[in-house]
């Protein structure tokens, strides 16, 4: 799957998939936010929690999306859900 990513005039990271996918990561906030492809019916958002590099929860939703599992890792975090 490819992915770009450009940061947000806030200071978030935008990763843009290629199946259409948006993420948007507020680091210094732990706020997540998803939508995929037009479609505003699939919009979510929740919050993660990190300890070191490591995301150790998250909320928002029961399965965090792939892609922003995606994002998480390409911000350098690992995923120990």
């Amino acid at each position: 799957m490819k992915v770009t990513e450009k940061v947000n005039k806030e200071g978030g990271h935008e990763y843009t998939f290629d199946n259409g996918a948006w993420v948007c990561l507020s680091p210094d906030e732990g706020i997540w936010e998803y939508q995929d492809g037009d479609d505003d019916d699939s919009y979510m958002s929740g919050g993660y929690v990190v300890d070191g590099c490591t995301v150790i929860d998250y909320d928002g939703c029961f399965e965090l999306p792939k892609e922003v599992a995606i994002a998480l890792s390409a911000k350098g975090y690992k995923l120990d859900l």
